[in-house]
């Protein structure tokens, strides 16, 4: 497979570094492993690191495994702190949210968990997101992991919706496409301040939006993903070979 691999994958700009898996598995498996070592190697050069999760299938995978990692070494991770580039207006306890998997479920102490309010904590949208906005300023994120939708959005920012030249940092969707209605997100502007962005993505129905990422097809919010220093695409072989 290595030639065609090649010869398909060769017009793929530098700026963009694609990454395959064989299934969903594997990618989930593996991007969690890269994550830890550079959340490693990242705490051993300064004090701290600053991830960024998603929602998702896959994105709910890595966080269950990355919570199951975190618990296994209590005396680890000091410095840590986790985000979400999106998270739905809704009940704390809700699994619906993208940070329903770490909700009281990481023991670990050193970690620094950052979820945005729920419905019954904030007033309104508007509270969460200025409280999310605020926990924000100053904070230079190391990684953010994205997942891709079938239609090439990433966090809440859908075709239609994502404004690139928005210069906030966060902002409410009321009306998403995708249900909930309600959600806060990065902007783009934030997404790309990230020094290293991977977007995942697994599964057919992925393919086109792939294919539109690879391509730089400025017609989906997730071709604009560019990290400061590092951007990827890691995906496996249904998302990737598509008729």
């Amino acid at each position: 497979m290595s030639d065609n691999f090649d010869e398909l994958i060769g017009d793929i700009g530098d700026e963009l570094d694609l990454t395959l898996y064989a299934d969903a598995a594997e990618l989930a498996e593996e991007v969690t492993v890269q994550i830890l070592a550079a959340i490693e190697k990242g705490l051993k050069l300064k004090s701290q690191f600053h991830l960024v999760l998603t929602g998702g299938t896959l994105g709910v995978q890595i966080s269950e495994a990355l919570v199951n990692e975190f618990n296994a070494d209590l005396d680890a991770f000091k410095g840590l702190h986790i985000w979400w580039s999106d998270e739905r207006f809704v009940q704390s306890e809700s699994v619906e949210r993208n940070a329903f998997p770490f909700h009281k479920a990481v023991a670990n102490k050193n970690i620094f968990i950052h979820e945005g309010l729920a419905s019954e904590v904030a007033a309104n949208i508007e509270e969460a997101v200025a409280d999310y906005a605020l926990a924000l300023e100053n904070v230079d994120i190391d990684l953010n992991i994205l997942g891709l939708g079938p239609d090439g959005h990433v966090a809440s920012l859908f075709p239609g919706v994502a404004d690139i030249d928005d210069r906030r940092s966060i902002f409410a969707i009321t009306d998403s496409p995708k249900p909930p209605a309600a959600r806060i997100s990065f902007t783009m502007k934030t997404i790309n301040s990230a020094a290293e962005v991977w977007i995942v993505a697994a599964g057919e129905s992925k393919a086109d939006a792939v294919t539109k990422v690879i391509e730089g097809d400025l017609s989906i919010p997730a071709s604009y993903v560019r990290g400061n220093s590092h951007t990827r695409l890691i995906v496996d072989t249904e998302a990737f070979f598509s008729e």
